[in-house]
C-alpha cells in the first residue's frame, strides 16, 4: 500500500467532464451545406422585406429611398456577422440551419461552446475569404477531403461541427 493518498472521487468526475467527447460523429459535407443555405434564406428575407420597400417607395422621395439603400447595404454586412456570432457563440453553438439538421459548432480542443470571440472571428475570415473567387471555394469544399470534415475558418479557429 502507499502513504499517498486516494485521488478524490470529486476531482476525477471533474476531469473527466472535461475531457473532449472521444466519438464525436462530424458533420457531412452535404449537411453543413443544407444548413448553411437554410440561414441564408433567414438572412436574406429580412433583407428582401428592405427591398421590396424601396421598390414601393414613392419616385419622388429620392432621399427616403437613399436612406433605406444604404440601411440596407449596411444590413447585408453586418446581420450575418451578428447572425452567425450570436448563435455560433451560444452554449448550444446552433444556428436555426443547424438546429434543424442536426448539428453544431463546437471547439476541437474541449467539445465545449466555441464563445462569442472566437464565433466572431470564424465569420471574420469567411468574410476576408468571400473578397476572393479560389480562398472562398476552397474554404467552403475543404471539408471534402479533411478528416474532421473542417473548413479552413473552422481550423484557424480551432472549432469543428458536430453531431447534436
Amino acid at each position: 500500500m502507499s502513504d499517498l493518498p486516494s485521488y478524490p472521487q470529486e476531482a476525477a468526475e471533474r476531469e473527466a467532464s472535461q475531457q473532449p467527447p472521444q466519438d464525436r460523429g462530424y458533420a457531412s459535407w452535404g449537411r453543413r451545406f443544407a444548413a448553411y443555405l437554410l440561414d441564408l434564406v433567414i438572412i436574406i428575407v429580412p433583407l428582401v422585406v428592405l427591398i421590396v420597400a424601396i421598390a414601393a417607395s414613392d419616385p419622388s422621395e429620392d432621399g427616403a429611398a437613399w436612406i433605406v439603400v444604404v440601411v440596407a447595404y449596411i444590413a447585408t454586412i453586418v446581420l450575418p456577422f451578428i447572425y452567425f456570432t450570436y448563435f455560433h457563440g451560444e452554449p448550444s453553438g446552433q444556428t436555426p440551419g443547424k438546429r434543424l439538421l442536426g448539428i453544431r459548432v463546437v471547439s476541437d480542443e474541449t467539445g465545449r461552446s466555441i464563445g462569442f470571440g472566437r464565433a466572431f472571428g470564424r465569420y471574420a475570415i469567411i468574410a476576408v475569404f468571400g473578397f476572393f473567387f479560389i480562398p472562398v471555394i476552397l474554404d467552403y469544399l475543404w471539408p471534402l477531403w479533411d478528416t474532421k470534415n473542417q473548413t479552413l475558418h473552422d481550423k484557424v479557429v480551432g472549432s469543428v461541427v458536430v453531431h447534436a
